[in-house]
């Protein structure tokens, strides 16, 4: 006979009916809550560990059970892995993953809820091991995790000291985003507070961030995608992980189109007019940061992305911080490569070490360096305004700006208002240069 649900103490309980309780107390907790499974029937419980189920299952019923391999297909860096459980020589339907663990657990949930519908599964197990059986899901079920409820990780697009910036898949919306995950600090929210703050054409927009007491690591030792980064905890119960959401730019950044620029034989005729448009993006992109009183402190190339339709993207603002003159800063805080000279050895700084960094881009921009060793070679000397024979030669106009942008005191390099005006006008001279030169060619 069924036992009745009751609050008294001292009262038998349905087991089912003791977990939509706790479901219920569970619905009112934080995002790291413990996810409960909603009852023998449901097979919605997708963060159950369902391995550790059918395992605990196939002991309190002495039944033997093992995970056969069906296939393994796709490319060797991108393998699709196919698995199926059987239990009692009994086989169950197919589970299909990224990781040899993903396809486990998938053929283990898809045996879980066959189990279930067996026409004796009320009765299979005694009242007594269904309150361990819940117990045990209780105790050992994964910790919800927002990251892998709501998005599907495609691939890894960065790693770094902040943590890793994944692509993912919006469940629902079917919409690709970025996710950038790291250990919460601090000072973390800084970067969210900033990116909050911003929405422009040429800064890599922000929808949303969250915490978590988890963390997330696409493993590849283990082949496998979803290893939650609980060691990164360092027995450190209070630890939280910062997750933001950001907008998807293109794989490949300003740092990867000058290295392809770069391997061409010779100097690209349309190089000059290109890196035209992208330093005036990029300096809109500047302006509008500095309008709203911050310091982005590590412009480079690799910080600089594209959009889906090309435009420039100004992203990673780990290191921002506001534009406030009585303020001392850090020592030596984004790349030491484009770091302007103060910004290296003075507590006092200001917006003007972005523009350093954009005058030394946008020789970069311009300029072809074959090799790594070229570029050793020349770049202490164009941080001191001086620059080969033929650069100076070929690229007047430009030389002029970034001589400017490379003052070695802050005053006496312009804003990014006044960059932006000159290179719009040098663009439109150009552009006018250029047309009458292929009039010229048809006549």
């Amino acid at each position: 006979p069924s036992v009745q649900c009751s609050s008294a103490g001292g009262v038998a309980a349905d087991p089912y009916c003791l977990l939509s309780s706790c479901q219920e107390t569970q619905n009112n907790a934080a995002e790291s809550s413990v996810q409960m499974v909603p009852s023998s029937k449901d097979t919605s419980f997708t963060e159950t560990d369902f391995k550790s189920l059918v395992n605990r299952y196939c002991q309190k019923t002495r039944r033997s059970h093992s995970y056969v391999e069906v296939k393994k297909d796709g490319p060797s860096h991108i393998p699709h892995f196919f698995y199926k459980l059987i239990i009692d020589n009994k086989e169950y339907p197919v589970g299909d993953g990224k990781s040899i663990m993903e396809a486990k657990q998938r053929a283990a949930e898809l045996a879980w809820s066959a189990l279930q519908e067996q026409p004796d599964w009320d009765s299979m197990l005694s009242v007594f091991d269904q309150l361990i059986l819940l117990h045990f899901c209780i105790n050992n079920s994964v910790a919800v995790h927002r990251f892998t409820s709501e998005f599907e990780p495609l691939e890894r697009l960065g790693k770094g000291a902040f943590g890793s910036v994944y692509k993912v898949r919006d469940k629902k919306l079917k919409i690709e985003y970025a996710v950038k995950v790291g250990c919460y600090k601090e000072k973390s929210l800084r970067e969210v507070r900033t990116l909050s703050d911003l929405f422009h054409r040429n800064i890599v927009r922000y929808y949303t961030f969250w915490m978590q007491d988890t963390g997330y690591e696409w493993d590849l030792r283990d082949d496998s995608y979803d290893s939650y980064a609980s060691s990164h905890h360092e027995g450190n119960s209070e630890s939280k992980f910062l997750y933001i959401q950001m907008e998807l730019c293109a794989k490949n950044t300003l740092r990867d189109w000058i290295d392809e620029k770069n391997k061409e034989s010779v100097q690209d005729s349309k190089r000059r007019e290109e890196s035209l448009r992208i330093a005036q993006e990029i300096v809109c992109g500047v302006e509008y940061i500095h309008s709203k009183n911050h310091i982005h402190r590590d412009l480079k190339p690799a910080n600089i992305m594209f959009g889906v339709e090309g435009e420039v993207k100004i992203g990673d603002f780990g290191l921002v911080t506001s534009d406030d003159d009585d303020e001392e800063r850090t020592v030596c805080k984004g790349t030491p490569s484009y770091m302007a000279p103060e910004q290296r050895s003075e507590r006092k700084y200001n917006r003007k070490v972005d523009m350093f960094a954009l005058g030394l881009i946008f020789f970069e921009l311009l300029w072809k360096l074959s090799t790594g060793y070229e570029r050793a070679k020349i770049w202490p000397d164009v941080r001191r305004q001086r620059f080969p024979e033929e650069f100076s030669v070929t690229f007047t106009k430009e030389k002029q700006i970034i001589n400017s942008l490379l003052s070695e005191k802050p005053e006496d390099r312009p804003d990014a208002s006044a960059v932006k005006a000159e290179l719009e006008e040098w663009t439109r001279i150009f552009n006018s240069h250029k047309a009458s030169c292929q009039e010229n060619q048809t006549v």
